[in-house]
């Protein structure tokens, strides 16, 4: 059982010009365009996810994230369609400067002027935060000791919940367990449909909690192709451990009938452009963002996509044929904006 929000198919589009000046041919799987407030790669995952609560009867939906999360935003935008009321656990994060201050004035602020800071950036959110809020969604502040343990949190709220009568069901981060990653089995077949896959060398999506890439892996497999797919790591999670949560996955699709055999060395997680830390660009992160957006109208993000992109282009060789998945990320690019400002 799943639900149908999203707009699909995503077209697969060429960029020319990126692939002359790279001198390879670069297509790019819109997922960015599979809606507007819940576009991005994680709608597909919660099509199934959001299907299951409602099959359960709950009443509340549970999730987490970053503070920027696409996947919090996401899950808080369905849930209220669903009828559902959204709780997200967002991991605090260092104090962020906002984009009419640059980082040269943030590095000479001293310590009282970092606490207003930190009072504004709770009291002015941007991005996927403002739309948390705008979509009414219950937002509890978590550090990273709790996050670590963040199924333990879930449990202790839970309890509360459930004191009032309400049902409530829990969503992974990213949304990424084997029902979630069912929405990108489908998508595979998506891509199938839509281009000749066995004239690609390679397919690229980022991989931030797993699920995407095991899902599109597992579905590729399962339909019998055999194309390399690359997942660039852009936590600083080791890819060791992504190898493992992507073979954990695979085996329990099985309980959904995607029964198929993946060779550890057929996972192929990069950890070479996760940058200085998880949602933080480096330059080159930046400079792919701003060539991209004015040589093919197509807007990456700075946590995922521009990280992804900056991989594919120096993994793949010339003369190749890619396809990059464009997983969205827009709304985050907002809050990140006085990256893009001169000093």
């Amino acid at each position: 059982m799943k639900l149908n929000f999203a707009k699909l198919p995503t077209p697969v589009e060429f960029l020319p010009k990126i692939s002359r000046q790279y001198e390879r041919e670069i297509y790019v799987k819109r997922d960015d365009m599979t809606e507007l407030i819940s576009s991005g790669n994680k709608i597909r995952k919660l099509e199934f996810l959001l299907a299951d609560a409602l099959k359960k009867r709950c009443d509340v939906v549970f999730t987490c994230g970053g503070m920027q999360s696409n996947h919090a935003r996401a899950t808080a935008h369905l849930a209220v369609k669903c009828g559902l009321k959204p709780v997200l656990f967002l991991r605090e994060s260092q104090v962020e400067p906002k984009s009419s201050l640059s980082e040269r004035i943030i590095k000479a602020l001293s310590i009282d002027d970092m606490e207003l800071l930190r009072v504004y950036n709770q009291r002015v959110p941007e991005g996927n935060l403002l739309l948390d809020r705008l979509l009414g969604a219950e937002l509890i502040t978590v550090t990273v000791q709790q996050y670590a343990q963040i199924e333990k949190v879930y449990e202790e709220h839970k309890e509360d919940f459930e004191r009032r009568g309400l049902r409530v069901y829990t969503i992974p981060e990213g949304g990424s367990n084997a029902l979630g990653a069912m929405g990108y089995v489908y998508a595979a077949g998506e891509i199938v449909a839509q281009v000749d896959l066995k004239s690609f060398d390679a397919i690229y999506c980022a991989v931030g909690s797993g699920g995407t890439y095991a899902g599109l892996i597992a579905g590729l497999r399962y339909m019998g192709y055999d194309i390399p797919v690359v997942g660039i790591n852009v936590t600083k999670t080791s890819s060791e451990k992504f190898v493992e949560k992507v073979k954990q996955i695979v085996e329990q699709l099985k309980e959904y009938s995607i029964k198929i055999d993946l060779p550890t060395e057929q996972i192929r997680i990069v950890d070479d452009f996760s940058g200085p830390a998880y949602a933080v660009p480096t330059e080159p992160d930046l400079d792919c963002i701003r060539i991209v957006a004015a040589n093919e109208g197509i807007i990456l993000d700075p946590v995922y996509t521009a990280k992804t992109f900056r991989g594919m282009l120096q993994l793949s060789k010339k003369g190749q044929r890619v396809l990059f998945i464009h997983t969205g990320g827009l709304f985050g690019l907002f809050a990140q904006a006085y990256r893009f400002v001169e000093p």
